[in-house]
């Protein structure tokens, strides 16, 4: 019975196995064989029917086989034979198991974890031990297969442990086959679970004690032993990394400083290895204790109290009001528990309001004694940096100005630079923490009666200024004091410097007008000081230096092979070259000299080498040029071109007496036949 030592398993796809029976020089007509129950340990005698022992087949060797059709487990023995002759046939003692086909499953309470988790999996298997089984495990498309040998129960004995596959397997006397029932093992897998990504389990194969593989595919079942790869045999993993906070801006060096009864944000950086939508809500949790709670070396006390707050994105942060000591110690976020990194703790201030104090004392002018201004010092409470306000009050209105101060000290001079009386009215002021903070009442006025010492400076232009040569500059000086006013300036090129003195001017603005300047170069124009009324001379400092151009532009026409004129075909457009110097654009006025009383024309040439367009004869002259800024020359050399007409082709007859004229017609004196005659005809052009 099975002299090879097959192995036979029985489930819900595979409901009968064929066990070989082998006979050799003998033709059995009865057959018994022998079933120990596996669950209940009794005997069943089974006898081959004569349409069993019919479906025989002869081999080559000689050898007789019959097939029996097993449906139920249970240890099988070839246990009575009788040939032809009825005598017993001898027979080899073996047994025979059909086992139940190991079964198996992946049981796992999760499908989330955390970077570094233990995945936590059982690998339930079934089946008659010992056991084998093979899965594989694949980390984001990174494939490895693992195997276990010998699953069996503590304290497990069996015959199929050392024995080999073939003989017999029940001693007589000893009747229990209760170690080849299938029995259930579970198999735990603690893995710790790096890197982040997804991870798959996936159970492939199951050997039992006598050999019976099941193997498991994705594809359908393609032989007695592969199975389709259901849900249960499966278990994916989703790996996610785990959050960290820190706080960024605030340490034990740094505290948030905020106005009284406001709110800030808890500065918190918030890390995760997911995507946004996927990760983005987690949990922050702190302690934090009142500042009268803190202990002498600035650490919380017994008195903290702990709060949270959940964020629904990666950018929500907590907002916090109340001063003390703010310390992160956990964070979560959807599936993780996570890290909090240094620096954790962040203490929240409010710093007194600021405070400003201001004493004064008056500038005078060192030459008539007249004030001229005040010497003005702030005295800061608060935290720096800081911006004053303050509103200038005049007769003609109100001005509001301010200053920046770095420290909790400064000082500042108002000086007006016009006449009058000026009340000084500080309004608000800025420090690092409160904005606007109103100093309505609190800081006293100042006021004063100012007759500033006379002042001048030059009103810059915007741009560099860019003179034309052989003209004058204009520059505007703006004037301060009473009038009249003296003023000394001086014009410098070269190294060489040209003062002039001008008095009695009784404007506020007065216009410097150069001589024409005739060469080019860089030029400045520097105050050297300013009288008023008063008498008292003020040295000034003030100069705007400015370039002259060194050459003014230039105009003249070029040639047309060699030469200033040109001869054309009657009534065509003829293009006149003109060269210019100078920086473009530029605009060209020419006439045509012969007709009196000519247009002058104009033109907008923007290339250094451009062209005329004329169209009729005569002779052109250059009138007059100006580039981007500057009126320029025309070269009297090469002011004119001239522009003729080729004669039109002519033809007629020669005077002879041969042709008599009549009207716009001629008429040849008759000739006799056979006569030789002829006509001159006169031809002129080329």
């Amino acid at each position: 019975m099975n002299p090879d030592g097959l192995p036979f398993c029985l489930d819900h796809l595979h409901h009968s196995v064929n066990i070989p029976l082998r006979f050799n020089q003998t033709v059995p007509k009865h057959v018994e064989l022998l079933r120990i129950d596996l669950d209940s340990n009794t005997n069943e005698t089974i006898t081959l029917s004569n349409k069993e022992l019919k479906r025989k087949t002869f081999e080559e060797d000689g050898l007789l086989s019959i097939n029996y059709l097993a449906k139920k487990t249970g240890v099988y023995r070839l246990y009575k034979v009788i040939d032809e002759t009825k005598l017993e046939v001898q027979r080899r003692m073996s047994d025979t198991l059909v086992l139940a086909c190991p079964q198996a499953s992946i049981k796992s309470p999760a499908s989330n974890k955390c970077l570094g988790d233990l995945s936590d999996l059982t690998i339930e298997i079934h089946g008659t031990p010992p056991l084998k089984i093979a899965y594989s495990r694949v980390v984001n498309s990174d494939r490895s297969v693992h195997h276990f040998q010998n699953l069996q129960p503590d304290n497990f004995e069996s015959p199929l442990i050392a024995a080999p596959k073939v003989g017999t397997l029940v001693k007589p006397g000893h009747q229990d086959v209760s170690w080849a029932r299938a029995r259930t093992i579970n198999v735990p897998l603690n893995e710790s679970m790096l890197p982040a990504g997804k991870w798959l389990y996936s159970i492939d194969e199951i050997h039992d004690a006598v050999g019976n593989v099941v193997k498991f595919s994705t594809g359908s079942d393609d032989g007695e032993h592969h199975y389709p790869k259901g849900a249960h045999l499966e278990h994916g993993f989703t790996i996610h990394e785990r959050p960290v906070v820190k706080l960024h801006g605030c340490d034990s060096r740094r505290p948030l400083q905020v106005p009284n009864g406001e709110s800030t944000q808890l500065p918190s950086r918030y890390r995760s290895g997911g995507r946004a939508g996927e990760e983005g809500s987690h949990v922050l949790t702190w302690k934090f204790s009142p500042l009268e709670s803190l202990t002498p070396n600035g650490d919380h006390g017994d008195d903290f109290v702990t709060e949270e707050f959940m964020a629904k994105t990666l950018h929500n942060v907590p907002r916090i009001k109340t001063p003390g000591l703010y310390t992160l110690v956990g964070v979560k976020s959807q599936y993780c528990d996570g890290e909090v990194e240094e620096p954790s703790s962040c203490l929240l201030l409010n710093p007194p309001e600021p405070h400003l104090t201001v004493s004064a004392e008056n500038i005078n002018d060192k030459c008539a004694g007249n004030p001229i201004g005040l010497l003005v010092d702030l005295d800061l409470v608060g935290s720096p940096p800081f911006t004053i306000r303050y509103d200038i009050i005049t007769k003609a209105g109100i001005d509001s100005e301010q200053v920046k101060v770095d420290g909790l000290r400064s000082q500042i001079e108002l000086k007006p630079k016009s006449a009058g009386q000026f009340k000084y009215r500080f309004t608000s002021i800025d420090d690092a923490v409160y904005k606007g903070h109103s100093l309505a009442g609190t800081v006293q006025q100042l006021t004063q009666d100012v007759k500033p010492p006379a002042s001048a400076f030059l009103r810059k232009p915007y741009s560099p200024i860019d003179a034309c040569i052989e003209e004058p500059v204009e520059m505007n000086v703006e004037l301060a004091g009473e009038k009249p006013f003296t003023l000394e300036y001086e014009l410098i090129h070269e190294g060489k410097r040209k003062k002039e003195k001008v008095s009695g001017i009784e404007s506020d603005i007065y216009k410097i007008t150069t001589d024409s300047l005739t060469k080019g170069g860089e030029y400045a124009i520097a105050l050297n000081s300013v009288q008023d009324k008063t008498g008292c001379k003020i040295f000034l400092k003030d100069t705007v230096k400015f370039n002259v151009r060194r050459q003014r532009p230039r105009v003249a026409f070029g040639h047309i092979e060699g030469k200033s004129k040109t001869m054309e075909v009657e009534g065509r457009k003829v293009d006149l070259p003109i060269r210019l110097t100078g920086q473009g654009p530029w605009m060209v006025k020419y006439r045509k000299v012969s007709e009196s009383g000519s247009k002058i024309l104009e033109k907008t040439v923007k290339s250094t080498n451009d062209k005329i367009h004329v169209s009729d004869s005569g002779v052109y002259e250059l009138l007059e040029v100006s580039d981007d800024k500057c009126p320029g020359t025309v070269e009297s050399k090469a002011s004119t071109f001239e522009v003729q007409w080729l004669s039109r082709p002519e033809i007629r007859f020669s005077e002879t007496a041969v042709l008599l004229p009549d009207g716009d017609r001629y008429h040849k004196r008759e000739v006799c036949e056979g006569d030789i005659d002829a006509v001159e005809v006169s031809l002129v052009g080329k």
